[in-house]
């Protein structure tokens, strides 16, 4: 075995103690290609990667400007209560089930932690875990210590058990998981994912505070994974007692806040948790509000009901404009990506000329003007932050609505096609848009409007021809935005909900993991992956990547937005005395 740190020439500090101290008030980050480098030369080591200097992108921008920026005088104090509103609902607060934004917040961020994290400058840190792992020389090996002293909100402590069980658990046929394709490296996947076993093969307790991990083979961004919320650690005994109940009213984690209630539909609370294993947070008391429209959180916050709230884009030139406001805002660069993507099994999207029709017939311009600037277009599969971006890639069928008609008419559909329905998440107005655009090239569309989480299983079984959705990288690689929902595989144990296959993507996949990230082979055959979606298959239409806009409030502080989740850090944040 090698230590990372004294034998790899690591080049990303981890922190033991309390990430984020000392922020900068609303600081804001990208988690850029060279800190996701710095985090992942760890695994480079073993796999021989070289310089890292090459991949770099700019300096992280603040959240804000003026009085909300300046340090308070009365310094960090414990007490508040910390409101926000969201659009969503939660489907569930078990980790790996929890894919809707509040509760993937939820659990990423407040309830649970993960073996690793990100701090707010991309930095990767241990966090259960107590240090880096070791790893063997052939890169298939991970020794991971874990942190001792931690609590389980019961008072039980962490042991090795509760981590092994929860790699495990979430690849069982009778749990759900969206992430379980992200974990098919990992040594018994297939026996855990078939009902033949419980356990992986690939995981041992060495220790009460020591897990072995062995991979099928080496790959670059393994300990990424580890960081994702769906790999959020939770205690085995109880999660087995609760049975049915657990996520919804028990839900016990080691995150800097505990659960309270779950009122579905309306409401979640959380409260300080006082033993947390760092310096417990200082906000007293999370109200999360659920179901309430843009417009709705807009007004209470601008009657003081809500400390971190969202406005309809239709506001936001407003918003800027006025230099208070935009003082309050919290700002991210968004890592996410949106997109309309079809239902292969579903007529007449059966047909690629179909496909590449609806390609030409959207105008991403016009979205993104309807905005109010908050959009950036997109022509691929990839976003700037990767090291995978191409800033030359064009997708092969531009904007052009006569040529979009001949298509039509070639694939036998001249005279239209009505009945098609079309799901378009809480995003009405975008929804408006592609069905005009639809339209005029004699596509008739019914617009399916409400929760992810509502809608997910009828998309999956081809109740739905069309579906608009977002998907928010959990780290910068071309890996996350790969491997969930463009392989083979992923259609029984990802999001490739369009049933979309070709096995080009799962051989090129499968080859380059072995390689250190930043091998030109693996940058190459990712390349390639974005040309077989956007072009050659027209797996889906790229349409936009968001930036993340939020309104805060003076008095809070250290409330910095994620760029991953959308949604503030508060394990530092802490409220004036008012």
């Amino acid at each position: 075995m090698n230590d990372w740190n004294q034998t790899k020439g690591v080049l990303m500090k981890t922190s033991a103690s309390r990430p984020g101290k000392n922020l900068q008030l609303h600081h804001t980050f990208l988690l850029s290609r060279r800190a996701f480098l710095r985090t992942m030369a760890l695994a480079g080591g073993a796999l021989g990667m070289s310089a890292l200097g090459a991949a770099c992108a700019g300096p992280a921008t603040s959240g804000g400007t003026g009085p909300s920026a300046a340090p308070a005088a009365s310094g960090p104090r414990v007490g508040g209560v910390y409101r926000l509103v969201g659009a969503g609902d939660i489907r569930s607060l078990d980790p790996p089930a929890a894919e809707s934004s509040e509760d993937w917040w939820s659990a990423g961020m407040v309830l649970y932690n993960q073996l690793y994290f990100y701090d707010k400058d991309g930095n990767f840190y241990a966090d259960l875990a107590a240090d880096l792992p070791n790893i063997s020389d052939d890169g298939l090996v991970y020794s991971i210590p874990i942190r001792q002293g931690v609590k389980f909100h019961n008072g039980r402590e962490l042991v090795a058990e509760d981590v092994k069980f929860t790699l495990e658990r979430q690849l069982w046929p009778e749990v759900y998981s969206w992430g379980k394709s992200y974990m098919e490296n990992l040594e018994g996947f297939d026996a855990v994912i078939d009902g033949s076993t419980k356990e992986l093969s690939g995981i041992k307790v060495v220790d009460s505070h020591t897990l072995e991990v062995t991979l099928k083979q080496p790959q670059a961004v393994f300990p990424a994974l580890l960081s994702m919320s769906m790999n959020a650690i939770i205690p085995m005994e109880e999660t087995l007692q609760a049975g049915a109940d657990w996520g919804f009213s028990t839900v016990i984690g080691t995150g800097p806040f505990k659960f309270v209630e779950w009122v579905a539909g309306e409401r979640a609370v959380y409260e300080r948790n006082t033993d947390y294993f760092r310096t417990p947070p200082y906000i007293e008391r999370v109200e999360l509000y659920l179901n309430v429209d843009p417009a709705v959180q807009l007004l209470r916050w601008e009657n003081g009901e809500a400390e971190f709230a969202r406005a309809p884009s239709a506001e936001l030139p407003r918003l800027f404009a006025d230099e208070t406001t935009r003082a309050k805002m919290r700002l991210a660069p968004g890592t996410s990506t949106s997109r309309l993507a079809f239902h292969f099994d579903v007529p007449p999207f059966d047909d690629i000329r179909v496909r590449q029709a609806v390609a030409m017939a959207i105008d991403k311009q016009a979205i993104v003007q309807k905005s109010g600037g908050v959009l950036t277009p997109l022509e691929g599969h990839f976003t700037p932050p990767l090291l995978q971006y191409d800033p030359e890639f064009k997708s092969d069928y531009q904007y052009n609505v006569e040529q979009a008609k001949t298509l039509m008419a070639e694939a036998g559909y001249g005279d239209g096609v009505s009945g098609i329905r079309m799901y378009i998440g809480l995003g009405q107005e975008t929804g408006q848009l592609l069905q005009a655009d639809l339209a005029a090239i004699g596509i008739e569309t019914e617009l399916a409007v409400g929760q992810w989480k509502d809608w997910r299983d009828r998309i999956r079984a081809g109740d739905v021809g069309l579906f608009y959705y977002n998907w928010a990288a959990s780290f910068p690689d071309a890996y996350d935005y790969t491997s969930a929902w463009t392989t083979c595989a992923s259609i029984e144990t990802g999001f490739n909900d369009g049933n979309y296959c070709n096995e080009r993507i799962d051989e090129l996949v499968t080859r380059v993991e072995a390689l250190p990230l930043t091998d030109p082979d693996r940058i190459a055959a990712y390349r390639e992956i974005q040309d077989i979606v956007i072009n050659q298959d027209v797996a889906w239409v790229a349409l936009n990547t968001p930036q993340n806009i939020a309104l805060g409030v003076d008095y809070v502080h250290d409330d910095f937005m994620s760029p991953i989740y959308g949604w503030p850090y508060l394990e530092t944040a802490w409220m004036e005395e008012r």
